[in-house]
């Protein structure tokens, strides 16, 4: 496959011939990011784990989550979460209706889930688990983050009022208009006119209780819609993933003023009724095109306005785009600017192993063509698939080396990035790394095995290096630094082969193809999202001057399905 990358968008970290340059201090790529602890994607996942947890530690009774202790994200094939947090078991003795937590039952557990959101997929990779104990043997964890956690003498079951603008309350609402359609019958949509109230329970789940103002979705003047007041109780247990309507009382309509209920909002933050119409119907197509599975009515409501929003964004980064990148419904389309930069761009900052490397010598005699690739000469392997693991670093290393291996000896071979990833004692394999300190471990180890005799598995959990010296087919001398100007860099690429490279992939959520050259903003070279590796580069017109500048050819690991041609 190949990204397009305006030469601008490139950081300016490469390697070649075993080659590194670097002006900004490194940080390990593919590796562990802290999340806030609030944040209401992990708080969904710690739910979904609870079933995990109590398969693994056999518990007799169900679990609870009392708060969530700490977060972090890494970037892979999709997104690694690890989160710490502290479970207790349910008191099924108490003959109240509450649901009351045995705090003599407790657990610190540490847990790692794999999501890969455009294939609605998500597992319980990892379970580590304390013995039970005392809730206050858990008193000085986190003692920072617990403004927001269950207090340990407190029976969980009261009523908790809500913010009317949280997403989760208006993906609620979304469930309950939806629930107040099907029971109607008539044929007529509602559309939201304004949210009341909104309170949840802890129950066996959580019980919502909304108090909405709905509108008849009619084709008819604004004026005098007919509207009504609906209190709907919503339970969902989001262990078992299901979602119900427990309750709808709805008032008799009466004819209201939209202006006067608020229902002008709507019409300022979306689009018209026509426009709506007509984006629901892509927003249908994007789903069929790339497969799109959601759990629940509810879900598939808070993606259409993602989608919607996005489209609003694309149509500014086309607006604005000084190449000739098309912007799109891509699979990351119902993805929001977060989401997308905790599944796909990740950055682990700590302290590199720096090294001093030599400056390369760029061949100034030589002529070089208007375009190049290096596919086109055997050089390249066929895309792979780094997983669930934080190793770009490797794979763009291991991309380098066998360009290099394949222009001296004539053959192309694929080379082990697990070798790297179990014996680099430098680099923190899974967990990200870094390319110059793979180049040094790869000469401490004295070469490479290939993929074949050293296949590669991709596990977070290093088993240990089980390197054969006497299959070592490739073995490297040196690593240097390049020049940072790009001309320099395109002679080097020529005269020896593919590079590795540190991209900034900001603007390309919603890229589809062509030369993308998003504004300076979105473009730093200060912030590397990703390892890949450079496999020649182009010239094309800019939009607007109409300049011949320079693109690259990026060769990516994630799976052949990714980027703008597959090969």
């Amino acid at each position: 496959m190949k990204f397009l990358f305006l030469g601008i968008c490139l950081s300016i970290a490469l390697l070649g011939d075993n080659v590194f340059a670097q002006k900004h201090k490194p940080s390990p790529l593919g590796g562990y990011q802290p999340i806030d602890v609030d944040n209401e994607n992990i708080k969904k996942l710690a739910q979904f784990s609870l079933d995990s947890i109590t398969q693994q530690t056999m518990s007799k009774r169900s679990l609870g989550l009392i708060r969530v202790v700490s977060a972090k994200s890494q970037v892979v094939a999709g997104i690694n979460y690890k989160i710490d947090l502290i479970v207790c078991e349910k008191d099924s003795t108490k003959k109240n209706k509450d649901i009351v937590m045995d705090h003599k039952n407790c657990r610190s557990c540490d847990i790692t889930i794999w999501e890969q959101s455009w294939l609605n997929n998500k597992n319980v990779t990892k379970v580590a688990c304390t013995k039970p104990s005392e809730l206050e043997s858990f008193s000085n964890v986190a003692a920072t983050k617990r403004k927001r956690d269950i207090h340990e003498d407190t029976m969980v079951g009261s009523k908790i009022n809500l913010d009317l603008n949280d997403n989760k309350v208006k993906d609620i609402v979304d469930y309950a208009l939806s629930s107040v359609d099907q029971q109607e019958g008539s044929g007529v949509s509602h559309i939201l006119s304004k949210i009341i109230n909104a309170s949840k329970q802890i129950v066996a789940g959580i019980l919502y209780n909304i108090e909405l103002e709905i509108c008849e979705n009619s084709t008819s003047q604004v004026d005098g819609k007919k509207c009504r007041i609906c209190n709907v109780n919503v339970w969902e247990q989001t262990w078992l993933n299901t979602k119900n309507t427990s309750k709808i009382n709805c008032n008799s309509p009466y004819r209201i003023n939209v202006v006067e209920s608020n229902l002008n909002k709507l019409n300022k933050q979306n689009y018209d009724a026509e426009e709506r119409f007509e984006l629901k119907k892509d927003f249908e197509n994007f789903i069929n095109t790339h497969s799109k599975i959601y759990s629940s009515l509810e879900e598939k409501n808070r993606r259409f306005r993602i989608y919607a929003a996005n489209m609003k964004k694309i149509k500014l980064l086309q607006n604005h785009e000084q190449g000739t990148a098309i912007y799109g419904a891509t699979q990351f389309a119902d993805l929001t600017k977060n989401e997308f930069q905790e599944k796909y761009l990740g950055l682990n900052p700590s302290s590199a192993k720096n090294k001093i490397l030599p400056m390369a010598e760029i061949p100034h005699d030589i002529a070089i063509p208007t375009e190049f690739d290096w596919r086109d000469h055997s050089v390249v392997t066929p895309v792979k698939n780094q997983g669930s693991c934080g190793s770009c670093w490797a794979f763009s290393a291991i991309a380098n080396i066998e360009g290099q291996n394949a222009l001296k000896s004539g053959k192309l071979l694929s080379l082990s990035e697990q070798e790297l990833i179990d014996c680099d004692a430098m680099d923190n394999g899974c967990g990200g790394g870094l390319m110059t300190q793979a180049f040094e471990a790869i000469e401490n180890l004295g070469g490479l095995e290939t993929e074949s005799a050293y296949p590669y598995e991709g596990h977070e959990d290093r088993k240990g290096c089980q390197l054969n010296k006497s299959k070592l087919k490739v073995s490297i001398s040196k690593a240097v630094n390049v020049s940072t100007d790009e001309g320099d860099i395109a002679k080097f690429l020529v005269a020896h082969g593919p590079l590795s490279v540190g991209v900034n992939a900001n603007a390309m959520q919603f890229y589809m193809g062509g030369v993308s050259h998003p504004i300076h903003a979105l473009c730093s070279p200060k912030s590397l999202d990703h390892g890949v590796a450079i496999i020649g580069y182009g010239i094309h017109k800019t939009k607007y001057t109409h300049k011949n500048l320079p693109y690259w050819l990026i060769k990516n690991s994630w799976g052949p399905g990714w980027g703008e041609q597959v090969s």
